[in-house]
């Protein structure tokens, strides 16, 4: 194996794009996946890929890439790395802490089996991978690419039904309580409201937005306004101090959620900061 790697496909001395022609460069695609399961359906298996993301002009190797992998274990001064336990949440298929990309391939399929009967009802955990080491005397892993995050999902939403709803404008600190919106699900810890904002009613056939619900938190992603009909922007931003810093919305109780977003109403007022509380009828 080779010595422990510290540089990056950006870290070569005469850049990306001018790397040894026997150099390979390994990593994950991407930042993480999401495994949601609300039944037991015995041990799944999920994979996921480790490619050669760069070197040798776009080839595979003509011999075997041997890496070596970690669990990142949790930090609790930070908050960060791994919360799901093995043999709980998840089992790996070959706990050898090694993984093969074979000889004329470009990626390897790192396979987890999910305990999908042992999910957490309540919270969403992690499992956190870092790639180690890879062998080759010129082979390097990217440091950009070297971590891979794993999030176990066993809690389901159910936040369908009628709701009075509290809608704070941030910029003039005013409250506008609407009566009677009704907040749809439109899959699995998928959601739409009736209204954005205090826009008024009739302005789009749908005024509502979309929002996933992971556990207890709630992501409002970038969509059109009004049901994603129009161009101008809506989307979550997460909450600048106090409880729920850093989130953009949170399930207070099975009654009741708070959100905070923004919504591009267009011409010289631009964005509007709304922070809305949602209490079931």
């Amino acid at each position: 194996m080779a010595s422990v790697v510290a540089c990056s496909d950006d870290d070569l001395p005469n850049g990306p794009n001018l790397q040894p022609s026997d150099q390979f460069i390994v990593g994950f695609p991407a930042a993480g996946a999401s495994y949601s399961y609300f039944a037991d359906e015995g041990q799944v298996e999920r994979t996921f890929p480790i490619d050669l993301i760069g070197g040798n002009s776009g080839s595979p190797s003509d011999e075997p890439i041997v890496i070596n992998y970690e669990v990142v274990p949790f930090d609790p001064a930070t908050g960060e790395g791994s919360t799901a336990v093995e043999g709980t949440e998840y089992n790996f298929a070959n706990a050898t802490g090694q993984i093969t990309i074979p000889a004329g391939q470009d990626f390897v399929q790192f396979p987890i089996l999910v305990n999908t009967g042992n999910l957490d009802e309540s919270a969403a955990t992690r499992l956190v991978l870092n790639l180690t080491q890879v062998s080759g005397e010129d082979n390097i892993i990217s440091q950009n690419h070297r971590t891979f995050t794993i999030s176990f999902v066993g809690c389901q939403a159910d936040l369908a039904g009628t709701y009075t709803v509290s809608v704070v404008r941030e910029s003039t600190g005013a409250t506008t309580t609407l009566q009677n919106e009704v907040v749809s699900e439109i899959s699995t810890n998928y959601f739409k409201t009736t209204n954005t904002g205090t826009f008024n009613p009739g302005q789009g056939a749908d005024q509502g937005f979309f929002f996933n619900v992971l556990c207890d938190a709630i992501t409002i992603p970038s969509q059109g306004l009004f049901a994603d009909s129009l161009p101008n922007e809506v989307v979550g931003v997460p909450f600048d101090s106090g409880e729920f810093a850093g989130m953009e919305g949170v399930i207070l109780d099975e009654n009741s959620f708070r959100v905070r977003y923004k919504a591009n109403a267009g011409g010289a007022t631009g964005f509007i900061f709304w922070t809305s509380t949602y209490v079931r009828n």
